[in-house]
């Protein structure tokens, strides 16, 4: 099987022992996500997210703090860790920014602010009272309404395209005043963001991520409201702009911003943000990108490397496509608990047959295969 290995940027051929003939398929570190949304309480749980990041070829994922109640307390951490103590997936979690938990650098990874309200006053103080450690940062302008960007054909609230750079400048400038020197700028989606996130690195260490729907679609695009995503999808010109930031590296991580739903109200007032899409991110980004070591590059190694994890490629742990299948996407079938997927009905390139962890096959074309008798109750 012809294997890539992204630590060397090459393609070699080994004997690969797996479930059935390898004809035609290659294989490749399983994924990292850098940015997952976990529910519990009835919704996404760690089983139902294990399966679904397996099914997407993904070995390990990072959880954003938005949880009920918030990552921000060791008792709430901890219940994280013991929910997903049987896992095969590797979870590691960020914490709240503005709670009282800090990074370890071993399960917990970073600061995050996703899916938390703040104002400029709240992130200033957060970043005053914290020992600097790498934020992930959702930037965004919360005193500023608008559920999708000025130029959205919807009748509905409409926040300014420059809101993004805006809080991007905005915080990475007060952490570095305050010691910080690291920052992650997650799900960027306009063309503005990219310029501003190319002039602070002058000034501080600024890696970022895009998601699959902002590569793939923009604001002409939204018909219902799987397409009611946060931040919003930009124009056509933005879409590119960020295309062309993953070909020329300016975008260092492709990013699931895994947000299950297991339903939307048809409401855009309602409904909440978010669409799910671990398990078919690969294909969708493979699909847009049409460069094949360059999207597994920024979903392998590259986030690892931002957050300080090792990168050693091993025959143990290993990800296995068709490079060539197509498939259209139908999200009843997910085995997430998020059927509210942006990508429902839409064809695809490039399908994840099989997934290896820590030693033995867990997934292989359509059946997972590690014991279904592991528990992993909320």
């Amino acid at each position: 099987m012809r294997v890539y290995n992204p630590d060397n940027s090459r393609w070699q051929d080994f004997e690969i022992d797996t479930p059935q003939n390898p004809a035609g398929l290659v294989a490749c570190p399983p994924f990292f996500d850098m940015h997952t949304h976990v529910r519990l309480n009835g919704q996404e749980d760690y089983e139902s997210l294990q399966r679904a990041a397996i099914k997407g070829g993904y070995g390990a994922a990072l959880i954003q703090p938005n949880t009920n109640p918030r990552l921000s307390t060791k008792t709430v951490l901890n219940r994280h860790i013991e929910l997903a103590q049987n896992a095969v997936v590797d979870f590691y979690w960020t914490c709240s920014l503005f709670g009282e938990l800090q990074p370890d650098n071993e399960r917990v990874l970073c600061y995050s602010n996703d899916g938390i309200e703040y104002d400029t006053l709240d992130i200033l103080n957060a970043f005053r009272s914290k020992e600097p450690h790498l934020v992930l940062d959702h930037s965004q302008l919360y005193e500023v309404d608008g559920i999708f960007y000025e130029g959205t054909e919807k009748d509905l609230s409409k926040r300014p395209l420059s809101s993004e750079a805006i809080s991007i400048y905005r915080n990475v400038l007060l952490g570095l005043e305050c010691g910080f020197e690291r920052f992650h700028i997650q799900h960027v989606s306009t063309k503005l963001s990219l310029q501003t996130i190319d002039i602070l690195r002058k000034y501080a260490k600024v890696s970022c991520e895009v998601t699959p729907h902002h590569l793939f679609f923009s604001m002409k695009d939204i018909k219902d409201t799987n397409f009611k995503i946060n931040p919003p999808l930009g124009s056509e010109e933005d879409r590119k702009s960020l295309l062309m930031g993953v070909k020329k590296d300016i975008v260092d991580v492709l990013a699931t911003d895994h947000a299950p739903h297991d339903e939307k109200a048809s409401d855009f007032e309602r409904a909440p943000y978010g669409t799910s899409g671990i398990e078919i991110a690969f294909s969708a980004f493979y699909t847009t990108l049409g460069d094949f070591e360059k999207t597994v590059e920024k979903m392998t190694i590259s986030p690892r490397k931002i957050l300080g994890l090792k990168t050693t490629f091993d025959f143990d742990n290993l990800t296995v496509i068709d490079p060539e299948a197509e498939f259209v996407v139908d999200s009843k079938n997910f085995v997430s608990k998020g059927k509210n997927c942006v990508f429902d009905g839409i064809k695809l390139k490039g399908k994840i047959v099989g997934v290896k962890l820590k030693g033995r096959w867990v997934y292989w074309d359509g059946e997972f295969l590690f014991d279904k008798k592991e528990s992993f109750e909320d």
